[in-house]
């Protein structure tokens, strides 16, 4: 018998029952009492209302591995499936159709153990140790068991078999100090997974029996699994932890997996260079390979957090990220015929760190503190300054736009003249008029509005409300009135600025601020236009430009007026030195370039100068701090924070801290999680707070752990013109770059 889903799955024949399960919506609860007798010990299966072997779906893995993706930890029950949808529900060697929506469990809830959570850390040693410090301390025995859906390792003690024994071991628990939260699961060892059952049922009663773990697969092929509302590739499967709960795990194709990772790792909407996403690809898939089995314990590889490598599904792939992971296909990072421990991190502040600076591990020769900088500048001739005319002084925006307009205006003795007619060619309005024979408001507000024709749009657009409320004390047109106060209001109510402020109405205007009006005004009616985008390269008489409609050529000559813009104000520059990625604006007139100026950015001068984070500052009090790092330190306030070491980065390898009650020495990764900072790239100082109270201020740069490559900096350099082969090469140093199929596994990292 053929089925629609034989194309995407292999088959066994096996028998397979059909049965209707559909279940209410609702909070995961115990089982009733009737559930529980069903259950325990036989439950009496459906009847079968399809007999006969028919085939069942295998995962399928056209790259040869299949990849297990931890999804959620210690869930009292699964609730899976929409009305009507059907599912493959596979465990044992037996099979069953299923149909709605369908309530998982483990077997034996009915003498569900609770736990005393008293931590939880990102890294595993840190959690072990505070578990055999608390373990003695308390008396009571306990397991670190890890949280694919939080991605850290949590600390539990204890095994209560009702809720009341639980919560006076949180007291004991809280009397010595310590935080503690009621977790369900036992911390002692339960049956392992051959001899664990998961229970399924449905709305009438009826109660199926399967062995631990349990596969689910989408009966249609347009179908897919869907978790917390979003589709997945693959299958997923449900199995009973050492705790006696569930955890669920995504089983995917290792390519099919990474169309998932690398747009969430590195989003395409933003970064959008291909070679940067293959270089992420690289080195999702090495990392993935590498770090394969790392929570074997709990049933999976790795987590879909942060902790490992985010992994969001079909719902964040992207045509441009899945054509980075194709183009890479089967290719890893390698180094002495091993795999790679290929790190990233967003933003590395800078300079990447030595592996062994954060995780106090092993040296590695391709983990080691790299450069995130651009080097390589292009110098971009334009129009020589003028003598004796301001020069390069900065001027305000009004001002930038009559110095470019005054330096495309003829030269004649009739200056403010030849400055309105070629404002009104390039706004393609009649040229003629008088131009102001003084630069006074009452003079000039006027004429702006003559000269471009904008007479009866003040009379029907400038209402007596609009002027009644410029008039309120302080009255925007200042102390100008009748034709002066009306012309100055309609400027600003129909923001003939063009995104620049006028002068103040009272005040005289330069000349260049007179001809920044009229360039203004061309701005505003359309006869100009402005445009915007990331400088790539220069190639003879075309600087090449990157957009938000894609790469361009602006063609440049060595008269195009130039500055530089520093804040709100722009400094005229006869030559700009440009870099990759720099943000450049213009304007034109039809196709002719008539200026250019470049952003200042704090961090041009790196790859990485998309980033949020490339400087971050955070504020504390030293109350907050000892509560952060209550885990490892006793007290009620941090009195001293003393720098002890710092890597040649510039990062905090270790930190002593001195609260009122005792006294820690930190050091490197563990810093950045005690302290809840962004990275360890960062300076301090004790400052007071308003009631005398000790604070912290901490400076930094860069989030993550600094090490390998720069997801940020990647992408700067693939602006710059860097191949995927050359960004890899450039954060992994002395990296190879081979087929997976030719390297061997290390042991999976704890990193």
């Amino acid at each position: 018998m053929a089925f629609p889903f034989a194309l995407r799955f292999g088959f066994l024949l096996l028998p397979i029952l059909l049965t209707s399960c559909t279940l209410r919506p609702g909070r995961p609860g115990p089982l009733s009492q009737g559930e529980r007798a069903a259950a325990e010990p036989t439950p009496t299966p459906s009847s079968p209302l399809r007999p006969g072997p028919i085939p069942i779906p295998s995962p399928s893995a056209p790259s040869g591995t299949l990849y297990r993706v931890g999804w959620k930890s210690d869930a009292l029950e699964l609730v899976y499936g929409p009305p009507g949808q059907r599912w493959i529900v596979v465990a044992g060697g037996r099979a069953e159709l299923l149909r709605g929506t369908c309530r998982f469990r483990p077997e034996g809830r009915a003498g569900a153990a609770f736990a005393a959570q008293l931590g939880a850390f990102s890294s595993e040693e840190n959690a072990k140790t505070t578990l055999e410090r608390l373990s003695t301390e308390l008396s009571t025995p306990g397991v670190v068991a890890f949280s694919a859906d939080r991605g850290v390792y949590r600390v539990l003690l204890g095994s209560f078999s009702d809720r009341a024994s639980a919560q006076a071991f949180l007291e004991r628990a809280r009397q010595a100090g310590h935080e503690a939260v009621l977790a369900e699961g036992s911390a002692l060892p339960q049956a392992s997974a051959p001899s664990a059952f998961i229970t399924v049922t449905g709305e009438d009663g009826a109660l199926r029996r399967f062995p631990s773990p349990v596969d689910i697969f989408p009966a249609d092929p347009e179908s897919r699994v869907v978790l917390d509302g979003k589709a997945y590739r693959g299958s997923l499967r449900v199995s009973v932890n050492g705790r006696g709960l569930l955890n669920l795990a995504n089983r995917v194709d290792l390519e099919e997996y990474l169309y998932g990772v690398v747009p969430s790792e590195m989003g395409p909407k933003r970064y959008d260079e291909l070679e940067a996403l293959k270089a992420q690809a690289v080195a999702a898939r090495t990392y993935a390979l590498a770090h394969r089995g790392q929570f074997e314990l709990e049933g999976y590889d790795i987590c879909a957090t942060p902790k490992c490598q985010v992994y969001g599904g079909l719902s964040v792939e992207d045509p441009l990220s899945t054509a980075a992971v194709d183009a890479t296909r089967g290719l890893v990072l390698a180094h002495g015929g091993r795999l790679a421990d290929a790190l990233f991190v967003s933003t590395c502040g800078g300079r990447t760190e030595n592996v062994e600076n954060v995780f106090g591990e092993t040296p590695e020769p391709y983990l080691v503190s790299v450069e995130c900088a651009e080097l390589a500048t292009t110098a971009l001739p334009g129009a020589p300054l003028e003598r004796g005319k301001g020069g390069n002084a900065p001027r305000s925006g009004l001002s930038w736009r009559g110095y470019v307009l005054r330096r495309h205006a003829p030269r004649r003795a009739a200056v403010r003249a030849a400055e309105r007619d070629l404002a009104q060619q390039w706004a393609g309005v009649p040229q003629g008029g008088a131009a102001p024979e003084r630069l006074t408001p009452a003079a000039v507000y006027p004429s702006i509005v003559a000269s471009f024709g904008l007479q009866e749009a003040r009379e029907t657009h400038l209402l007596a409300r609009d002027q009644e409320y410029d008039a309120e004390p302080p009255a925007a047109s200042g102390h100008l009135s009748g034709p002066a106060a009306e012309a100055y209001d309609f400027l600003i109510r129909f923001r003939l600025g063009a995104g620049e402020p006028l002068p103040p109405a009272d005040a005289a205007l330069g000349e260049e601020e007179y001809a920044g009006l009229l360039f203004s005004a061309a701005l505003r009616l359309s006869g100009l236009s402005e445009g915007s985008g990331k400088f790539l390269r220069r190639e003879g008489a075309n600087l090449w430009v990157k957009t938000l409609e894609g790469r361009v050529g602006l063609p440049v000559d060595p008269e195009l007026p130039l500055a530089r813009r520093v804040g709100d104000r722009y400094f005229p520059s006869s030559t700009l030195t440009l870099r990759a990625g720099d943000r450049l604006r213009w304007w034109k007139h039809g196709s002719r370039l008539l200026a250019l100026w470049v952003e200042w950015e704090p961090a041009a001068t790196s790859f990485e100068r998309e980033s949020s984070w490339t400087e971050w500052v955070r504020r504390v009090s030293g109350r907050e701090l000892a509560h952060r790092m209550s885990q490892r330190v006793a007290g009620t306030e941090v009195r001293e924070l003393t720098v002890v070491r710092r890597s040649e980065s510039g990062r905090v390898v270790e930190l002593e801290v001195a609260t009122d009650s005792g006294r820690i020495n930190l050091k490197r990764f563990d810093i950045r999680q005690a302290l809840e900072l962004p990275e360890l790239l960062f300076t301090l100082r004790k400052v007071f707070g308003p009631q005398g109270e000790a604070e912290w201020v901490f400076l930094g740069r860069g989030w993550g752990h600094g090490v390998g490559l720069c997801q940020n900096g990647a992408y700067g350099m693939a602006l710059a013109g860097a191949t995927s082969e050359e960004i890899l090469r450039h954060y992994y140093v002395g990296i190879d770059i081979v087929a997976a199929n030719t390297v061997a596994a290390p042991p999976p990292s704890g990193r």
